[in-house]
């Protein structure tokens, strides 16, 4: 996996101009937005977290999408260690790990949220990866990674399907499992440094051990119950044969390697405890996902050190120092602790591993949504035109749209409609807590969709219930040209301010509306983005087959259009398009909003960017038409062609 070819296209200088449909004549218009540039507003969802142990304060952290970031001072920053993207973007970082046999060598497993899954190795702390899974089935993830002391190249793999082993550095790799059917799905392993043939292997139902290296296997469940999926397996430092075990079902601890397991569950709040760390006999931690928990008896009994709502999926502690403990969450970022465990605190510098679902402007303060990020989820404001962020949200449900209408901001959550006046959010009670999936600005009226149901704000600013008229409820809306665009029951329709629906011709079967201010109609589909201009234009395809198109809240460049052969803004009037060089994949766009002279982009897990778009320069717009003349590039092409 060479780093020159993958970074050539993000470092590539921008295009000024892809295409320029025949009726944009030169001088009229042109964009010269410069590079992408990360918004001040971090997190990570951490799956991953190892220190190096031949340098103490080095550490580093395997994100959900792909990055991998690396600290040098024992926690307290971070920066990217592969340069300025992620190294396996598409990928969930579940596995970091130091070779002991191999110093310097740092592995990571990866897998696939829809399948798939990898094993890769650096020689050079993250700056350059190699893949090494020759043997293991391109389908199968890899879920976690375990070496054996004193055997140089042999490690072992937990897959879906199984354990592997491989004997020469991860080149080749067989499994070593097949002979036990109910040894799949293998979430951790664990090697006994005393004894490397013994392999303790959790799945998601029971634990396995193997005496002989992994050639056979036998299952311990002696007090675990079945279908407790073992998250993780941690030894007792000092007491050999005693373990502790992180389950969906609480924690276990474990004697005579496994052969017994003691539930324990005094103390928690919650009892999925994705990970666990076991810093002495009498001090453990463990990580639910509802906060991070303390025992300091030797597990008799625990309690909650964190805030409730900090999921917590890895865990790390110093090697030298072990009160100083690394806390990998899910979506909130990496906290670290320097008292062990007893308090924490985030450290957010640098990770832009998160997700922007909505954006909106209001003047000159722009609001960024964050989800699914623990106590830190919810709405960011920057009153500088997203030059800095508060450093906290205004604490909402999962925020799923943005409008701003009336001099007053507009959240869609999973739990009802809430309206910001004054500086304060409130929800809306007519609307109660049902969830709404768009806001939509009509022209100064302001809808409300819900599953179910449509809402209209009346001249008294209560929301009442709207009939569209159409069989089924509405799946997507938009405003044009007067009239209410809508997707409901597979086809389209058109709704007049006063009249009956009528149904629309749509340039592909399923296409679905898409709100862009009423300056153009946008329609999407799997097969590609259509648009037209006029009520009685015809629909014109502005890009390729799997393009997909994210409203900006802007007329004049009312879409941003992802897809194949690139990330694009589109222009209401002309076909103008201006090429935006990412440094993430065109897949994980969700929001965007275009403001002035000033872009942002908001991604699923690779956190929001920004890009200044200078006024335009006739001399520029000429130069550009005429390169796009010169490379022969068609205009956009009709539905009927």
């Amino acid at each position: 996996m060479g780093k020159s070819a993958g970074r050539a296209g993000w470092q590539r200088a921008i295009a000024l101009l892809l295409t320029v449909a025949p009726q944009a004549a030169a001088g009229q218009l042109a964009l010269d937005p410069g590079f992408l540039e990360p918004a001040p507003i971090y997190g990570a969802d951490v799956r991953s977290l190892v220190f190096d142990p031949a340098e103490p304060d080095r550490a580093f952290a395997g994100t959900s999408s792909g990055h991998v970031y690396r600290s040098d001072d024992g926690g307290e920053s971070w920066r990217e260690a592969y340069g300025e993207t992620a190294p396996f973007p598409g990928w969930v970082v579940g596995t970091l790990a130091f070779d002991p046999e191999r110093p310097g060598r740092l592995w990571a497993g990866l897998w696939g949220i829809w399948g798939g899954g990898r094993v890769a190795w650096s020689d050079d702390l993250g700056a350059n990866w190699t893949l090494s899974s020759g043997g293991l089935p391109e389908s199968d993830q890899v879920y976690a990674l375990a070496f054996v002391p004193g055997v140089a190249g042999r490690l072992f793999a937990g897959t879906r399907s199984g354990v592997w082993r491989s004997d020469d550095d991860g080149t080749s790799w067989r499994k070593v499992s097949a002979a036990e059917p109910r040894l799949i799905q293998v979430s951790s392993l664990w090697v006994d440094p005393q004894r490397p043939e013994r392999i303790l292997a959790g799945t998601w139902r029971r634990a396995f051990r193997s005496e002989d290296g992994g050639a056979s296997w036998h299952e311990i469940p002696d007090g675990m119950l079945l279908d407790s999926e073992v998250f993780t397996i941690r030894a007792v430092p000092g007491e050999p044969g005693r373990l502790w075990a992180s389950t969906c079902g609480w924690i276990y601890r474990g004697e005579a390697h496994g052969d017994r397991w003691t539930r324990v569950s005094r103390g928690f709040e919650e009892r999925r405890t994705p990970s666990l760390l076991v810093l002495s006999a009498q001090r453990i931690l463990a990580g639910t996902v509802a906060g991070l928990h303390l025992s300091t008896d030797g597990g008799e009994s625990f309690r909650r050190t964190s805030e409730g709502d900090l999921p917590i999926l890895a865990l790390a502690s110093h090697p030298t120092r072990p009160e100083r403990v690394l806390v990998g969450t899910e979506g909130a970022g990496i906290w670290l602790s320097h008292d062990g465990g007893e308090t924490l605190a985030p450290r957010l510098v640098a990770t832009t591993n998160v997700r922007i679902p909505a954006l909106a402007a209001a003047a000159d303060t722009v609001f960024a949504a964050v989800a699914h990020a623990g106590p830190l989820s919810g709405i960011y404001r920057s009153p500088d035109r997203g030059t800095s962020f508060e450093p906290r949200p205004a604490s909402l449900p999962t925020v799923l749209d943005l409008t701003v209408a009336g001099g007053a901001i507009y959240a869609a959550t999973e739990r009802g409609l809430f309206e910001r006046a004054g500086g304060e959010w409130r929800r809306i009670e007519e609307l109660g807590a049902t969830r709404i999936e768009q806001i939509l600005d009509a022209d100064g009226r302001l809808f409300a969709r819900g599953r179910e149901q449509l809402w209209e704000r009346d001249a008294d600013h209560r929301f009442r219930p709207f009939e569209l008229g159409l069989a089924a409820p509405p799946t997507a809306l938009a405003f044009a040209w007067g009239a209410l665009w809508a997707s409901a029951d597979g086809a389209l329709w058109r709704i007049p301010a006063a009249g009956d629906p009528e149904p629309v011709s749509p340039p592909v079967s399923g296409a679905v509306p898409i709100a862009t201010g009423g300056s153009l109609l946008a329609v999407a589909a799997p097969e590609g983005v259509w648009i037209r201009r006029g009520p009685a234009t015809p629909w014109v395809r502005v890009g390729p087959p799997a393009s997909r198109a994210v409203p900006t809240g802007d007329a004049r460049y009312p879409l941003l259009l992802v897809g194949p052969a690139g990330t694009f803004l589109v222009g209401a009037e002309r076909e103008v398009r201006v090429e935006l060089a990412t440094r993430f994949p065109g897949g994980s766009v969700r929001s965007a909003l275009l403001a002035g002279s000033r872009l942002w982009i908001g991604t699923s897990g690779h956190g929001l960017w920004s890009a200044r778009l200078p006024d335009a320069q006739p001399e520029i717009a000429a130069r550009a038409a005429a390169g796009a003349s010169a490379a022969g590039v068609a205009a956009p092409v009709s539905a009927a062609e």
